[in-house]
């Protein structure tokens, strides 16, 4: 399984240049408009290794939250109805003054968030308890489902 992700997660940046990264809007839009198999892996593999090694808050303090919408759509997308709850609730956390996505994907992009960048404590806190639930979670296999979703994918 893992290899038919590692391999579509390396087409799917095999384009994706330094210049592209520096720019929020043309990363943003690389990815929207790559291959639909491309995006979902893309999102939710940056998306579990970013909470693994550093949680929700480093997600989205690395600029990888502006991703945040387009993973939770991929998440359900797999089946994995758990984790896009958990990255539903912290991204409300996140943007609890309802910005518009655009908005909130230049602010991410931008380190200009100030409850992210400056680590408000609140918010910190209740990331942490987020990231205990995703790590809690044994019965909903990202790789398992983002797998099958792949192998239903490759039969169309």
């Amino acid at each position: 399984m893992e290899n038919i992700i590692d391999k579509i997660y390396s087409e799917a940046i095999e384009r994706l240049d330094d210049e592209t990264l520096k720019d929020g809007e043309a990363w943003y839009n690389y990815i929207l408009n790559s291959p639909k198999v491309q995006q979902v892996v893309y999102t939710i593999v940056l998306f579990n290794w970013q909470i693994e090694n550093g949680g929700f808050h480093q997600y989205f303090f690395n600029s990888y939250g502006q991703f945040a919408y387009l993973t939770i759509k991929n998440l359900k997308l797999i089946g994995a109805l758990q984790r896009a709850d958990l990255l539903d609730t912290a991204t409300h956390l996140v943007n609890e003054e309802y910005l518009i996505e655009e908005t909130f994907r230049h602010l991410i992009f931008n380190r200009e968030l100030s409850k992210i960048v400056d680590f408000d404590d609140v918010l910190f806190n209740k990331l942490n308890e987020l990231d205990d639930m995703y790590y809690s979670l044994e019965n909903e296999d990202i790789f398992v489902l983002l797998g099958e979703y792949l192998n239903k994918q490759s039969k169309n």
